[in-house]
């Protein structure tokens, strides 16, 4: 067995539809709700203008609940997977920006001496999958070389914004391929395809999406992380997800609503009562149920919808753990078996 990760998966962004940073009034509320919180437990008492003060401060706020003392971002989705031999990349949302300004950092440094190259896989083209591209820094610098992997849809869709022959170029983003150097080629892909970027073996699934989606999964050594967003299932549990992503070590997928968000029963943070069957995305408790029936280890839901809070996805996180944790006891299986998160930027597994 190796002894380092088969897969380090860090994630750049998973909102979905569009970008939702924090406004200053959330700051705001963030610091006053964590200062009370803090207080009504009496963990403020002693602390002083002593030496050590930053560090006594910084323990306590550690201890806060994770929605207090930070947030779960507002970049939309892009994830980077690393092993020892490729840099992976799935998708080209908001959050593909940072990842571009840590690469530059890291492949610019005095000393740094390995690989300048990535592979990048793109889900679909909604622009909030694809709207980074253009403000990606690696693509300016010619010494660096990227391969995308995409379907004759998404890359027609890059061509129609970036080729300078385009009747569109220039309309959208001032840079073309002529400025974008570090873009070495497109590989065309179809769902049911299979492809190998180094030691990786690459699949791929046909969601079900408006405009048409794929899902990749990543195998190397025996373990398995299955990137499954955006998909509208229209069975419980989806055969097919479950099938595709069986026994795997991770499956990163969607869950945009919950049921009663997704059937009009209910709406979602400060928008309108609608139904939302047809848009293309999924109840968590779908994609819970998906997960459990595909016996995955780890369940990360992501895109998540923008309406959402910091509160409000906390509370989705408990309440996906708990249905995931229901329904795997009454099956009598380990209620551990499957661990259930919603991803923040930055979080990072190693698998």
């Amino acid at each position: 067995m190796p002894t380092e990760p088969v897969f380090t998966v860090r994630y750049w962004g998973i909102t979905g539809s569009f970008c939702t940073p924090l406004l200053p009034e959330q700051v705001t509320a963030k610091v006053v709700e964590s200062i009370e919180y803090l207080a009504r437990q009496g963990r403020l008492n002693g602390l002083g203008p002593v030496p050590g003060l930053r560090e006594a401060i910084e323990r306590e706020v550690s201890l806060l609940p994770f929605h207090l003392r930070s947030t779960y971002g507002g970049n939309t989705t892009c994830a980077e997977v690393r092993t020892p031999d490729a840099l992976i990349i799935i998708d080209c949302g908001s959050g593909y920006c940072e990842l571009g300004r840590l690469l530059t950092k890291q492949w610019n440094a005095p000393d740094y001496k390995g690989a300048r190259e990535a592979h990048i896989l793109v889900t679909h083209p909604h622009m909030d999958h694809t709207f980074a591209t253009a403000f990606f820094g690696p693509y300016y610098d010619p010494r660096n070389r990227f391969t995308i992997y995409a379907t004759p849809q998404v890359i027609g869709s890059f061509e129609a914004v970036f080729n300078p022959d385009s009747k569109l170029s220039n309309t959208y983003f001032p840079p073309t391929f002529a400025l974008l150097k570090a873009i070495e080629r497109f590989e065309p892909l179809r769902a049911g395809q299979e492809f190998r970027i180094g030691s990786t073996r690459i699949s791929t699934f046909p969601l079900r999406h408006p405009g048409g989606c794929i899902a990749f999964k990543l195998e190397r050594h025996g373990r398995s992380c299955v990137f499954a967003s955006d998909h509208e299932q229209q069975e419980v549990p989806d055969q097919g997800l479950a099938d595709f992503s069986r026994g795997a070590d991770l499956l990163y997928t969607e869950g945009q609503y919950t049921q009663a968000e997704y059937d009009g029963t209910k709406a979602l943070p400060g928008e309108a009562l609608m139904p939302r069957k047809g848009w293309g995305h999924s109840p968590i408790e779908a994609c819970v149920r998906t997960a459990l029936a595909a016996g995955v280890r780890r369940l990360h839901l992501g895109h998540r919808d923008p309406a959402r809070s910091d509160e409000d996805l906390a509370w989705l996180e408990r309440f996906a753990r708990q249905l995931a944790r229901d329904e795997l006891c009454s099956a009598g299986r380990n209620p551990d078996s499957c661990q259930v998160v919603i991803p923040h930027e930055g979080l990072t597994v190693e698998i």
